[in-house]
């Protein structure tokens, strides 16, 4: 009998749980849904940004919703396919790229950039124990056209 380590159904069914997780953080983020966002994260998830090293899930909530409560409008979060690898049965590491694009003090920026993912399976749900912030570039989007040419691209 195969487990959920060796079995191949399972380890597809685990990576299609992580990237409808990491979907779904994207939308919530977007609606601003900051109850649906806490059910995507450990308690004890550990948030690394732009601000540091924001530790627990009610603390990452409140910095997201700080963020957002400073842009103008809408914003748009957008995952890229990444990588899963396993580390056990119930723990995993990932990189998903992504791009994100919002307006604050009347500008419009775009952004790229990875999260560096480590995500725990909790009562057969897979959860965000820790997201670490890389990001590739943020620049106003009057930038955009020259942002891989710019040596120094991270205006913001």
């Amino acid at each position: 009998m195969m487990d959920a380590a060796t079995d191949p159904v399972a380890r597809a069914e685990d990576i299609a749980a992580i990237n409808a997780l990491t979907a779904r953080y994207a939308l919530v983020v977007d609606d601003h849904d900051m109850e649906c966002l806490a059910d995507l994260y450990t308690p004890d998830a550990v948030l690394v940004g732009l601000s540091g090293t924001i530790r627990g899930r009610d603390a990452i909530v409140a910095y997201v919703r700080r963020t957002l409560d400073t842009y103008d409008g809408a914003s748009i979060h957008t995952p890229h396919p990444g990588v899963v690898d396993f580390t056990a049965p119930n723990t995993a590491v990932g990189v998903i790229p992504s791009h994100v694009e919002y307006a604050q003090d009347g500008v419009q920026y775009v952004l790229a950039l990875r999260y560096h993912d480590r995500y725990e399976r909790s009562d057969d749900v897979w959860l965000f124990a820790e997201r670490r912030l890389e990001v590739r570039y943020a620049v106003p989007v009057h930038h955009y056209g020259t942002v891989l040419t710019n040596p120094t691209p991270n205006e913001v």
